[in-house]
């Protein structure tokens, strides 16, 4: 029976939709030989919601039964979308009332039916709950009636949680703290309840947050113990054993471009002028992109790797790194250092001095990084300074290598690639805590740095697809029709137009740069972006839309992303000779999973990571109350609209602080327009503003207009520190 995993028994169903199937007629039809060990695969099936079992115990696919497999998406309204997991077809519309038990994130099947929302999408009815997404939660304590009871810090888990009284002891209200949720379908009981896994502390506290956040998104910030002693038992240099057989590239002025903050150094560049005789004439340049080779360190079947694929990511945090490896290899043996011998797999690119690659080569090698050149110092070179001292000798390198990347984003851009300008806030918190805003913004330094890396990624998703080898490719499919036709309209009324037959993405590039530099550029780069699907990893070439590539994917970041460590390892079986036929079927067999794990823990990191920045986006805020900022209109709602301040934060000036007229919201023009004085409020208009209050727990900035007085606002009040009572009720039976 062990032929028949999970992929065959799925192909069979699919092969074979017309009807519901007894275990016994798909052994017969199969022909296999346990019928226990079947009934066992069809199960698990089951269990993950592949698969439905019917009262008749027969097995059939949810979509021949009318049910929508997907991830419930709860609002602050407290009804809830099914968000379909084949990605195709509208959001499923759940009435609170109709949501069974099931909690924002849980992977559900809802069952349609006749009814509509509001806004004319689908309706139905959860009728499975297939797994449960939180399985902690972080709130604060407090206590109504006798009982202690969660509240928790998420506005889509409306619910308050009900605590058992041996897990709370005597611990005051008002604490935040961390919850160990007991759900129905594993107590019996008929309602979830929790118990006190972890006292965090006091609201409003740095510490707290950072910590709330890394449990809320389902984080790892230390090590199992067979990790930790793998990577202690790793080398901190390169010896001579492990240089065999690599093409030693040490005598070639090598160097790293990073943030000046940067820990871990895992791509390199150098750049060689060859002779023109393969290459078509005089000026030729050798690119040579050196990315650090993790796998050679890390190994299938080890702790490390384990860990690392299920991190699948390394997750950047205000004020704390929580690594995909540890530190001995991310900060150490794999770092590619300035003055130390790495290991590295090599891309080398023959190109003309245009951006043209005339030819290719994929090596195992090993470099030493010349010099830790930073954005900062480059930047200084690209607007007409030198490098520091003791760097020069590559001024000439960097000079070649900034010219060669205007050349490659023209190319780029011209072919379509999608050119968005926007601000990042970047939270820097230093030893002492103390906070610093920075807004980052493209130049030519970091252009420098992205266009080799992306030649690289494409070069290598090019050798593999042109081999037939199986990869995690980087894709980012065509928008829905659905979306370009609203795209369409909605740039219609501000002037533009947009062939709903063709919109490739040269199409929309156009129009970015029709915009530029006019008042609804900000506007038309928001409307673009939203109809964009979002890129995700995929075992399947499906190229990459934003980009306009055919074959792309992630080789250039194996220290902090898994992806690209699975390619190094395909990359060096390929240069190995060693990409067996039984080797390559169990790749193409693992690699949709993979892709889609890696995919959501990509997604939850970006949502930490956005998250703690807010918080200290409005801790910002809260030592500037009163101050005035000129800012740009990011959002417009029916209940305000979010300004961007220069530095890159956005808060909220609600519309109830628009007191010089009653204001409509034209939902098709994005805009707020006084219903007296016509004034209007759009995306990517110019705006005085100042800050009103800020409140860090709920991410919360508020803004005035400029011209408003302050109004005398009562100073946030800590919550009462009550004390528990001596006897706490027992919230469930037995518990």
């Amino acid at each position: 029976m062990s032929e028949l995993n999970s992929d065959r028994l799925l192909r069979f169903f699919h092969d074979h939709p017309e009807r519901p199937w007894h275990v016994q007629d798909v052994q017969k039809t199969l022909e296999a030989d346990d019928r226990a060990e079947l009934k066992r695969a069809l199960d698990d099936l089951v269990d993950q919601g592949q698969l439905i079992r019917t009262r008749r115990r027969t097995y059939g696919l949810p979509e021949e039964m009318n049910l929508v497999p997907g991830r419930l998406q709860v609002a602050s309204g407290g009804y809830g979308f099914v968000i379909r997991e084949s990605g195709e077809g509208k959001d499923l519309f759940v009435p609170a009332d109709k949501l069974q038990g099931a909690w924002d994130g849980d992977r559900v099947l809802a069952r349609p039916n006749p009814q509509r929302s509001d806004d004319g999408k689908p309706a139905g009815e959860i009728v499975r709950i297939v797994e449960r997404s939180n399985r902690r939660i972080v709130g604060t304590l407090e206590y109504a009636r006798g009982y202690a009871i969660l509240r928790p810090d998420s506005p889509r888990l409306r619910e308050r949680i009900l605590l058992t009284p041996e897990s709370v002891g005597r611990l005051d209200a008002g604490l935040r703290i961390v919850v160990k949720m007991i759900w129905p379908e594993e107590s019996g009981e008929n309602d979830p309840f929790g118990e006190v896994e972890e006292v965090l502390g006091e609201q409003d506290d740095p510490e707290v947050e950072t910590r709330a956040v890394i449990v809320n998104y389902g984080l790892k910030d230390d090590y199992e113990a067979d990790t930790r002693a793998e990577a202690s038992a790793i080398p901190d240099s390169v010896t001579g054993e492990m240089m065999a057989g690599r093409t030693d590239q040490r005598s070639v002025p090598t160097f790293t471009i990073d943030g000046e903050d940067a820990k871990d150094f895992d791509d390199a560049l150098s750049v060689e002028r060859i002779d023109g005789a393969k290459g078509g004439g005089r000026g030729m340049l050798r690119v040579g992109v050196h990315i650090a080779d993790v796998s050679y360190y890390v190994a299938e079947g080890t702790s490390l790797d384990a860990e690392a694929r299920e991190r699948a990511t390394s997750v950047y945090l205000p004020g704390k790194v929580l690594p995909m490896l540890p530190e001995e290899l991310s900060n150490g043996i794999c770092s590619l250092v300035e003055g130390q011998p790495r290991l590295a797999l090599s891309v080398f690119a023959d190109v003309t001095r245009e951006g043209e690659v005339k030819s290719v080569r994929f090596k195992e090698t090993i470099i030493e990084s010349d010099a830790r050149l930073t954005y900062e110092q480059v930047q200084a070179f690209a607007d007409g300074g030198r490098l520091p001292h003791g760097k020069r000798k590559l001024e000439r390198d960097v000079k070649v290598l900034l010219n060669l990347a205007d050349k490659l984003r023209e190319d780029r851009l011209g072919a379509g690639a999608l050119d968005f300008d926007f601000t990042e806030a970047k939270v820097d918190v230093d030893d002492e805590g103390a906070l610093h805003l920075r807004p980052i913004r493209s130049n030519a330094a970091r252009q420098l740095v992205e266009e080799m890396m992306l030649l690289a990624n494409r070069l290598v998703a090019e050798e593999l697809e042109k081999k037939d080898l199986p990869a995690l490719f980087r894709v980012h499919e065509d928008p829905s029709e659905a979306k370009i036709e609203a795209l369409q309209k909605a740039l219609g009324r501000l002037g533009y137009e947009l062939d709903l037959m063709k919109a490739t993405p040269r199409d929309l590039q156009a129009i970015l740069r029709s915009a530029a530099g006019k008042p609804e550029a900000q506007l038309v780069s928001t409307l673009l972006l939203r109809s964009l699907k979002q890129a995700r990893y995929s075992a399947e070439n499906l190229g990459h839309f934003g980009l306009a590539f055919e074959n792309y994917l992630h080789f250039t970041s194996p220290i902090r992303r898994y992806p690209d460590l699975v390619v190094h390892r395909v990359l060096r079986a390929m240069l190995q000779h060693r990409l067996s036929p039984t080797l390559k079927e169990r790749m193409k067999s693992d690699f949709p999973d993979l892709a889609q794990h890696a995919s959501d823990r990509e997604r939850q990191a970006e949502k930490a990571e956005r998250d703690l920045a807010r918080y200290y986006h409005a801790r910002w805020a809260k030592d500037h109350l009163g101050e005035r900022f000129h800012g740009t209109i990011s959002g417009v709602t029916n209940f305000g609209v979010f300004v961007a301040l220069p530095n890159g934060i956005e808060g909220l000036m609600h519309v109830s602080h628009l007191d010089d007229d009653y204001y409509l919201f034209l939902e098709d023009a994005m805009m707020l327009m006084g219903k007296s004085s016509r004034k209007k409020y759009r995306m990517g208009d110019r705006v005085e503003v100042r800050i009103l209050q800020a409140n860090p727990t709920a991410r919360q900035i508020d803004l005035i207009p400029a011209a408003m007085e302050m109004p005398e606002i009562v100073a946030e009040e800590s919550p009462r520190r009550a004390q528990a009572p001596k006897r706490i009720k027992t919230p469930v039976g037995g518990a």
